[in-house]
């Protein structure tokens, strides 16, 4: 039974509080109205609320994101890649908490939150941005899924958008002359080049993992940083996949795996240890063969959309595009590389264009 009292403010005015007992039993209080309607309309709200299951403690808003955040990057930890983690705890310490840490999750508006999405995205970019954002998100979503807070701020929030970058796409003839710059690299630039495997994806390979049969790369691991440590695990998006050599290729590879057994790496480094990635503008061996071979700059990442550059204009669809390089879908494909499938409308319209004579002419033979 909730009930209503009457009390006087420092002031001498009367004000009205509400006593009433809240789903798990506990007594609770809601002080200042200035009106006994006020304060029956109050009741009528929580008991509504109550017998719907849908209270919220209005002292639960008062809980910190701090803590909060500590709950939710911990429930992630066992649902995510560990390099995705270490991304979510990076920006939670370097953009979130400095801005919301220490704030009640029933004090934030959405105003602020959308004044904060615009400042950040001033002076970072896109991507950054929406990390950051997705950090405050995930903490406020599940504040709602808890009956902490009725309605998360942080939503119908504008967000940045993130722009295309520019790619640079070599040709075979390119790829091939970075290759043969690369020294002891040159199996490994040829596999990143035609086979459009991830970097860490290509650290994992194992001799094992080469079916010269099939003349197939087998692609169950990856091995990639998280924070300042290494790690082996599942390949991105969670799927192994097969992944087809070319002949040349396949070749470079057998001929760099003699004498190896099946458990060991295919690609190290000179002390046969993992393989690390090269920054563009490094002092190591890739920027090296970059200088020598004479192609125009590009990141390692950058030979992945090599691969699927030369796989696109050897007739390739995107369904086999998209197996080869291991998205989650086709359309990831299409939105990724859509100007390399450009000249595909051209080759579209042609084959319309001949099957419409075809037309016109058996019309015309059959008017004879």
């Amino acid at each position: 039974m909730a009930s209503i009292h009457e009390y006087a403010a420092a002031d001498g005015s009367k004000l009205y509080r509400v006593a009433y007992r809240d789903p798990a039993h506990r007594q609770c209080t809601k002080r200042g109205f200035t009106t006994k309607r006020d304060a029956r309309d109050y009741i009528a709200r929580v008991t509504v609320s109550i017998n719907d299951r849908d209270y919220i403690d209005p002292q639960a808003g008062n809980a910190l994101v701090q803590d909060l955040a500590a709950t939710w990057l911990s429930g992630k930890k066992g649902t995510v890649k560990p390099k995705y983690h270490a991304d979510l705890v990076t920006s939670w310490k370097t953009h979130v908490c400095v801005q919301w840490g220490m704030r009640q999750i029933g004090s934030i508006r959405h105003s602020e939150v959308q004044e904060w999405v615009s400042e950040l995205s001033g002076r970072r970019s896109a991507t950054i941005t929406i990390r950051a954002f997705g950090v405050l998100k995930g903490i406020c979503d599940v504040a709602v899924s808890d009956g902490i807070i009725r309605k998360a701020p942080t939503n119908d929030t504008s967000l940045p958008r993130k722009l295309r970058k520019e790619r640079t796409y070599l040709t075979p003839e390119q790829l091939i002359a970075l290759a043969n710059e690369s020294g002891r690299y040159r199996p490994l630039i040829l596999t990143l080049g035609f086979c459009g495997t991830r970097w860490g994806e290509a650290a994992a390979l194992t001799v094992r993992n080469i079916d010269y049969d099939r003349r197939r790369l087998l692609i169950r691991k990856s091995y990639v940083r998280a924070g300042r440590r290494h790690y082996e695990g599942v390949p991105k998006t969670w799927e192994t996949r097969d992944v087809p050599i070319p002949d040349f290729v396949l070749g470079a590879l057998k001929d760099d795996c003699q004498g190896k057994d099946p458990d060991e790496l295919v690609f190290t480094n000179p002390n046969g240890e993992h393989i690390r990635e090269q920054a563009k503008g490094s002092h190591g061996w890739y920027s090296g063969a970059l200088r020598r071979s004479g192609v125009p700059p590009l990141t390692i990442h950058d030979l992945r959309h090599t691969a699927a550059s030369i796989a696109i204009s050897s007739g390739a669809n995107v369904k086999a595009v998209q197996r080869m390089l291991g998205h989650k879908s086709a359309a990831m494909t299409l939105d990724t590389y859509s100007d390399l499938f450009d000249s595909d409308l051209d080759s579209v319209g042609e084959g319309i264009q001949l099957r419409i004579e075809r037309a016109l002419r058996d019309n015309d033979m059959t008017t004879k």
